[in-house]
């Protein structure tokens, strides 16, 4: 397992799991520093698989909304896909309402389903 303050990556098989870290307590600078490692992370491995566990945040800013949209437009480019998993049911709900699941980011219950949905892509 390897990473960031911000964030831990571990290999499943063809599968990436980046794992963030409670974001609650991060002022603009680590916000900046979590956009900026998570792009030079995607950038430098070019995961063709790559699942974001959420399940340590208790809400979704919009820094990191933007940071993951960024993230997963950048794994796109290099033909992979990208899934989320573990999200509070709250904030689920909240991005329904503004459209973004399902639309632009595919976020799953947890990390069986969202590994199954890459399975099926591979």
């Amino acid at each position: 397992m390897v990473g960031t303050e911000c964030f831990h990556v571990e290999q499943s098989g063809e599968i990436t799991i980046v794992r963030l870290e409670d974001s609650r307590y991060f002022d603009t600078d680590k916000y900046a520093q979590l956009q900026q490692d998570l792009l030079e992370f995607v950038e430098s491995q070019q995961p063709t698989a790559l699942l974001v566990d959420l399940s340590n945040l208790v809400y979704l800013s919009t820094a990191l909304t933007n940071t993951l949209l960024i993230a997963q437009r950048r794994v796109h480019v290099n033909y992979g896909t990208m899934k989320l998993f573990g999200l509070h049911e709250t904030v689920r709900e909240a991005l329904q309402h503004l459209k973004l699941i399902d639309t632009v980011l595919a976020v799953y219950p947890d990390e069986t389903a969202a590994k199954n949905a890459v399975d099926s892509l591979l």
